[in-house]
């Protein structure tokens, strides 16, 4: 059983008819924590829209989300909320607005001449790999010297130098972390050749354009681009990074006007630096905060929602605490399988039988898999054999039909 919460003076919780005037809020920092189908997304557009209508222009109003797709969702929700005669917001992502920030503010705090090019993944990981190829072997631990030539050994220094980034470790902090990690000693001196070969080569990578945007709104070149800065909206705040925290804060810094959507019970990018604990400390960070709490479930009905509460122990730190379901229903079974194979078929079969024998379009089934590359291909063909219509896994370019037509009659 989880321990009895304390009283927190600056949290509210609201049930659906109760957001309006904590949507037309229009200063401070909030807070909006809701467990799963609470709405959070919905209300961060209800309050972007509720700014745009009050007259705030949509250039001041920066609305962040953590890829391409949730943004173009975000910005779609809100552009269907407006009036016809109130111009839209944009929404973007960290790492693109990011990289307009230096745009911006690039040649004055860095003097840069011309914008650095921006490594994707793959090229960051040829670029470590060179400088690698290049390093003195007797300067690395006598295990990891052979290793030096190794893609795989470069795509894991690659990875140990984006979760630095975005843990905001500098070489000094891995220098310290080392006395206990003997296999770590090369890699702080690494990082700041590393550092310095991609200055050399006017080049930044996704985790340095963070930083270095960081740097930018800190300077005092920043104040005239924070001035047009109104109001932040941030959804799925629990999957932020300690660096994507310190760029929200400097963005935020002349107004403190930041909302922020989050649960706990959500983040999935732990892996990829997202640190679980800025949602419980969000008010420490950005003082004033008033957390709103939506404890009411649009979308999950009580069985399945209560499972949902079994599988977690006890309460994460900043999270919504009981929520009432959407309605009574819903039904949780489990399954085991002892091959990928057979659990696509069981899965494709489900499918098709409650396609048949109760009505429910494809269109209103989903498959939900915590990993693309394992269950999927066997899934596609299961469901390819029953002739149901699906998204399809990302085909090689040599599959694609295409090329396929231009390969077989060559």
């Amino acid at each position: 059983m989880s321990e009895a919460r304390e009283p927190q003076p600056d949290l509210v919780r609201l049930k659906p008819g109760e957001w309006d005037p904590f949507i037309r809020s229009s200063l401070g920092p909030q807070l909006v924590v809701a467990g799963p189908g609470g709405g959070k997304t919905e209300f961060l557009a209800m309050r972007a829209c509720s700014l745009l209508e009050a007259g705030v222009p949509p250039r001041q109003l920066v609305v962040l989300s953590f890829s391409r797709r949730s943004a173009a969702d975000l910005e779609q929700r809100i552009a269907s909320q407006l009036a016809p005669n109130v111009p839209p917001a944009r929404a973007t992502t960290f790492h693109s607005l990011g990289f307009r920030i230096l745009e911006h503010l690039g040649a004055l705090v860095f003097g840069w001449k011309s914008m650095p090019a921006l490594l994707t993944g793959p090229e960051q990981v040829t670029f470590v790999g060179e400088l690698l190829r290049s390093e003195a072997a007797s300067d690395w631990p006598d295990h990891l010297r052979l290793l030096l030539h190794n893609r795989s050994f470069s795509e894991e220094v690659t990875d140990f130098l984006l979760r630095c980034t975005e843990r905001g470790l500098k070489s000094t902090d891995v220098l310290l972390l080392a006395d206990s990690r003997p296999d770590w000693t090369a890699l702080p001196a690494f990082m700041d050749r590393y550092k310095e070969a991609l200055k050399d080569a006017h080049r930044i990578d996704y985790s340095s354009l963070q930083g270095l945007a960081i740097d930018a709104l800190n300077s005092h070149h920043a104040a005239s681009f924070l001035s047009e800065v109104s109001h932040v909206l941030v959804d799925e705040y629990q999957d932020t990074t300690i660096s994507q925290v310190a760029f929200l804060k400097a963005l935020a810094t002349s107004t403190g006007n930041i909302t922020v959507a989050a649960d706990p019970y959500q983040s999935v990018f732990s892996f990829r630096g997202a640190d679980l604990t800025n949602v419980a400390t969000f008010p420490e960070k950005f003082l004033g905060t008033k957390t709103l709490v939506l404890d009411h479930s649009f979308r999950v009905p009580e069985k399945i929602l209560r499972a949902a509460e079994r599988l977690t122990l006890g309460d994460l730190p900043g999270s919504a605490g009981k929520v009432a379901p959407s309605g009574p229903g819903g039904r949780v079974d489990v399954f085991g399988f002892d091959q990928h194979t057979h659990e696509a078929e069981w899965i494709a079969g489900e499918i098709h039988r409650t396609h048949l024998s109760e009505g429910v379009p494809f269109r209103n089934m989903a498959v939900l898999l915590r990993t693309k590359q394992r269950v999927l291909p066997e899934l596609s063909r299961a469901l390819q054999r029953r002739n149901i219509p699906h998204n399809k896994p990302n085909l090689l370019l040599n599959d694609q039909a295409g090329v396929k037509f231009i390969r077989d009659i060559t």
